[in-house]
């Protein structure tokens, strides 16, 4: 803690920096691009309607109960409307007034809710698989290794002064493996002959020049991690283009000397650092199962069992589930976040983890405690449930143009009226609900070329932008299709050559390719991310 907080003191002149930009531009004194390199490094940016998002990492998503309960207080205590989870894991506060930032900051500080990094031109949030230690598949748990690299990257200051941003992600099995080859550095958990360590991935990315990285290290002990990561901070900062900004990612770097010839230059500054890796801190997950609160509540009723088929998966431990709580366009207010609380603590669970998907997991419920929350959520926040038989619940969109400062389209309102019609068909076919269900999350929808929506890896997506159609200015989405990320198949998604449509045509080009995918069903046994994988080099 003592070293934290002499961090904390050392960067606060750059708090100061942040506050005093506020106010310069507030009076006119400086312009929106000059107040973002003064916030965009500690992931603060600000939004439309003259408001700042403050964007909180959490470590895979995950916090502890006291820790989101804490963020809940700072809510309430500094009027801040409600928080988005982040399709990277975070939790991100919004419409924050700005005279309330340097405050904000302070309060998360205190309760060891960091921020640095995670925006601008530095080491962002590790992404860590969802289900990582209560899976029945898993390698082995990766949490406590990503928590050690984020502990230790604190403090490396070249870490926080890149010429573009550094994604690393950890995956602790093979089912997602390739969400890790899309990441700068990518580490897959990996065993041989009981030893631990990591499959690593090197130069892949999302945004422009998207690109599917190359394996780097087939297998890294688990002792090296950190030095990989440190080797990797120290290439990236002193090889990666601090000119041309559009060419300044890792992956530009991999890309101009090759795979062979970067995986030289990276083993030779591994092999120059003595760094040891910093305290992992096991998590015995069976201790927690004892304090799991049980319950004596039966439900039977039709909806209640259907919650459970599409919000329930099992663990490796008995009697214990992980539990997601779907949340529309992952946007909390605070006092629907307040409620979530009080059902954390009232089932006492010990952590919550935000997903890429922008929902919500508890990793370990008892099983007997279903019921309870079932009817804890129908009368406290009923919209979490609804959500559960919506497909509103399960596309994926950015906050889109009526937040963001670079937002072009609304695509949060699009992703709603997509779900309205697939809700129809699954309204029409209630055999094949569970099936557009699962399958709407790979659906994907951006206000602008930027990636925050996952685009260049969706098997079907749509990107924001106008076009003159009959001479007027009209509103429309270039379609994107044929993304995929498996252990056979790896393709970033393709840009439909002239699928440039009007945002009011989406909704039944959407609907038109499930029904033709249902229909295929009764003929090939596919994934929909399959199905689009095939058809993206058809005529449209």
């Amino acid at each position: 803690m003592e070293r934290i907080t002499k961090k904390l003191n050392e960067i606060e002149n750059q708090y100061l920096e942040l506050e005093n930009g506020i106010i310069d531009y507030t009076n006119n004194i400086i312009k929106s691009p000059d107040l973002k390199k003064k916030g965009s490094k500690f992931g603060i940016y600000e939004q439309k309607g003259k408001k700042m998002m403050l964007r909180l990492k959490a470590v895979g998503g995950e916090l502890s109960t006291q820790n989101f309960k804490d963020l809940v207080d700072i809510m309430f205590k500094q009027n801040i409307p409600f928080l988005h989870l982040s399709t990277r894991q975070n939790y991100q506060l919004h419409e924050v007034d700005f005279d309330k930032v340097k405050s904000t900051i302070e309060l998360c500080n205190n309760k060891e809710m960091y921020f640095r990094g995670g925006g601008g031109n530095t080491f962002r949030s590790i992404l860590v698989s969802t289900y990582t230690g209560v899976d029945k598949k898993s390698n082995f748990d990766v949490i406590p290794y990503a928590k050690m690299i984020e502990n230790e990257v604190f403090f490396i200051d070249k870490a926080f002064d890149f010429g573009r941003k550094l994604k690393i992600g950890f995956s602790n099995s093979s089912d997602d493996e390739f969400v890790m080859a899309v990441q700068d550095m990518g580490f897959v958990a990996k065993e041989i002959n009981g030893k631990k360590g990591f499959k690593v991935f090197a130069g892949g990315g999302m945004g422009r020049g998207s690109k599917i990285g190359h394996i780097l290290l087939e297998f890294l002990p688990e002792e090296d991690l950190l030095k990989a990561v440190k080797a990797m901070i120290e290439l990236f900062y002193d090889r990666g283009d601090r000119v041309n900004r559009m060419q300044a990612r890792l992956r530009f770097l991999v890309e101009k000397i090759g795979i062979d010839g970067f995986r030289k230059l990276f083993l030779e500054y591994f092999n120059k650092e003595t760094v040891e890796n910093g305290i992992i801190k096991p998590i015995d997950y069976a201790n927690f199962i004892p304090n799991l609160t049980k319950f004596e509540i039966n439900n039977t009723d039709e909806n209640y069992n259907q919650w459970i088929d599409f919000c329930v998966k099992e663990t490796k431990f008995k009697d214990i589930v992980s539990l997601v709580l779907y949340v529309k366009n992952g946007d909390l207010s605070k006092e629907h976040a307040q409620k979530l609380a009080n059902l954390l603590d009232n089932i006492n669970s010990p952590i919550v983890r935000a997903t890429i998907n922008q929902n919500l997991v508890i990793p370990m419920v008892h099983k007997s405690a279903l019921p309870y929350i079932y009817e804890f959520l129908n009368n406290e926040i009923p919209e979490i449930v609804s959500e559960s038989f919506s497909i509103r619940g399960q596309i994926r969109a950015c906050v889109g143009s009526t937040v963001c400062m670079i937002g072009v389209q609304d695509s949060v309102s699009i992703a709603d009226s997509i779900a309205v019609e697939l809700d129809n068909l699954a309204n029409l076919y209630p055999q094949y609900r569970k099936i557009i269900f699962k399958e709407a999350k790979n659906i994907r929808i951006s206000g602008c070329p930027s990636s925050c929506a996952g685009i260049p890896v969706a098997p079907l997506g749509f990107i924001g932008l106008k076009k003159r159609i009959n001479d007027v200015l009209t509103d429309c989405m270039q379609v994107y299709m044929g993304g995929i990320l498996t252990e056979s198949i790896q393709s970033l998604a393709f840009e439909i050559p002239n699928l440039i449509i009007p945002i009011d045509e989406i909704p039944l080009l959407v609907r038109r390719l499930f029904e033709d995918y249902l229909e295929m069903l009764q003929v090939y046994d596919l994934t929909f991310t399959q199905y689009m994988y095939e058809r993206r080099l058809e005529e449209f």
